[in-house]
């Protein structure tokens, strides 16, 4: 354990330690691997918030039947272009992934698809989901609706969730443009990892049960979180309810007005996703040599004092995801801590230590990162 309260692990044994304790909770070997995939590639990118320190309260959630094991997930409504899925409260990255790859095909037929889940549960990353299209040569789109944990602009109570906007476009660079963002000035989850961690988190991020903004992240977990950019962000958070939430059917019945599961969806919530081929507009070449001029573009541009580097959406995230798959994942003692809490407790080897990069790239092959 290094000095800076964190501890090096390795990616890969941590990806199949994930599979393995979901398999353990009683998943099947394809959805243990696809949630362990999910968190897993969100802790490579940097995505902290939707990482491995969701492997605790997913489980507890499967054992609780929060989330259903033995999920059907069925199509309600479909067109050409468009499909209503029924979730049956699932672990979010098997209906998520399940829509997403019902709606590439669809657009893989019509240029244009749209899939909506109700009945969902905490989907994780949502670039997980958007970027799914990019080796199709198609722009993906992710929403994601959840529970009321966030004010509106002015107010004082929980209206909204976080609901995230996912946008993944193909690129002719070694990273995709990716832009993913919560509403919310900061996830509500940054918010649980601070507060499993004892950090406090900086003013701004939410405010307590009595509205005041707080820099205390137990307060905060007892509050709420606030939109980002004010209205802007309140109006997005407003849409993205509508899409995936009404929209979609899965906000019937309200949703849960309590954090106390950690993952926010305790009422069901839905999903919104959209592929676009690009090859019905223009040759896919030509595209993505437009996105690579634009996004030379935007890094060339004139910076403000100090900034050394302007950085596009997504290549932060394909930077950390390079580092720490050479290098290792730093995990906080607390999420490390559970982890081995939970493995000791199913039954699972817990053995996450840094191999070699040699051994790293040995085995890369065998784990899906």
């Amino acid at each position: 354990m290094s000095s800076n309260q964190s501890v090096t692990v390795d990616p890969l044994k941590l990806a199949s330690l994930a599979r393995s304790l979901f398999r353990q909770a009683g998943l099947n070997e394809e959805h243990a691997g696809l949630v362990a995939q999910n968190l897993c590639q969100a802790e490579l990118r940097g995505i902290y918030s939707h990482g491995v320190s969701k492997v605790k309260p997913y489980i507890h959630s499967i054992e609780n039947s929060t989330y259903n094991p033995y999920p059907v997930i069925s199509v309600l409504r479909e067109s050409g272009s468009t499909a209503l899925l029924d979730g049956d409260f699932a672990p979010g990255a098997v209906s998520g992934t399940a829509a997403m790859e019902l709606c590439l095909n669809k657009a893989a037929e019509s240029g244009f698809a749209c899939a909506a889940v109700t009945k969902g549960r905490h989907f994780g990353m949502a670039a997980f989901y958007a970027m799914m299209a990019l080796e199709r040569g198609m722009i993906g789109i992710a929403l994601c609706n959840s529970g009321k944990i966030m004010a509106p602009y002015g107010g004082t109570s929980r209206v909204l969730g976080t609901n995230p906007i996912c946008i993944a476009v193909p690129s002719g660079k070694e990273f995709p443009f990716v832009f993913d963002a919560a509403t919310s000035e900061a996830a509500f989850n940054k918010i649980i990892v601070a507060g499993l961690e004892g950090r406090s988190i900086p003013t701004g991020w939410a405010l307590d049960k009595e509205g005041q903004h707080t820099s205390d992240a137990k307060a905060a977990l007892e509050g709420m979180v606030i939109p980002f950019g004010g209205y802007k962000g309140s109006g997005l958070g407003i849409m993205v309810h509508v899409l995936s939430g009404i929209l979609g059917h899965a906000a019937v019945g309200g949703l849960y007005d309590s954090a106390r599961d950690g993952n926010g969806d305790a009422g069901g919530v839905g999903y919104f996703f959209c592929a676009l081929d690009v090859g019905r507009f223009q040759p896919l070449g030509d595209f993505t040599r437009q996105v690579d001029d634009f996004i030379d573009e935007i890094k060339g541009a004139r910076r403000q004092t100090p900034v050394q580097e302007i950085y596009v959406p997504g290549e932060l995230e394909h930077i950390r995801r390079a580092r720490h798959l050479a290098h290792g994942v730093e995990l906080g003692l607390a999420v490390y801590g559970e982890l081995e809490e939970t493995a000791l407790r199913l039954g699972v080897a817990f053995d996450i230590t840094k191999n070699t990069r040699e051994e790293t790239e040995a085995h890369a092959g065998r784990t899906a990162l």
